[in-house]
């Protein structure tokens, strides 16, 4: 047996299946955790979609008292066509970024008219919209640390490397500062 011929041919042929194995294996696990970033992207949306479906409803009842808000009404209806429009996650969270801003100010508009404050269904409206939030809250800090765990993967090395190979792409986080006039 030629001994040597069994070295050069062998040895090589066991690194590549070495090399074969972990590209296989880091790119399935990359894969896992992409679809576990959009998956709570979709989470995300869902509870999105709860919380502005009330804006209508918080409208109508905030139109009745402010009639002079008019801008901040055509704002947050702008918004919310925005981010029914958006077509992927970066553009959602920009949207949805931009929306929570101007339902923010459309909730300051209690504190100028009690009358405003003391209606029924702008408090039931608003504990829905505060208990979606808190929901909210919740599934975005799953969704940061998901993304944290699938961006530092990317960034490891040698998964770097197979990550650019197959043209895996670092997720955004959401950063949002919570409302305080939610919570109330």
């Amino acid at each position: 047996m030629n001994w040597q011929l069994i070295l050069w041919i062998g040895i090589p042929a066991v690194i590549l299946l070495l090399v074969i194995r972990y590209i296989y294996r880091t790119y399935n696990e990359l894969t896992y955790h992409e679809i576990q970033v959009e998956k709570q992207a979709s989470h995300i949306d869902a509870h999105l979609k709860k919380k502005f479906d009330l804006i209508p409803a918080l409208s109508d009842v905030v139109k009745g008292y402010a009639k002079h808000e008019k801008g901040t009404f055509e704002e947050v209806t702008k918004l919310r066509s925005q981010w029914g429009k958006a077509k992927d996650v970066n553009e959602k969270i920009h949207a949805a970024n931009m929306l929570e801003g101007a339902l923010s100010k459309l909730l300051v508009v209690q504190e100028r008219y009690p009358k405003l404050k003391a209606d029924r269904s702008f408090q039931n409206i608003q504990k829905s919209i505060g208990w979606v939030e808190r929901e909210l809250l919740h599934e975005r800090k799953l969704y940061n640390q998901r993304v944290k765990s699938y961006n530092v993967r990317l960034r490891l090395f040698p998964k770097n490397i197979v990550a650019k190979v197959f043209g895996f792409k670092e997720k955004p986080f959401y950063n949002r500062v919570t409302d305080k006039t939610l919570n109330e």
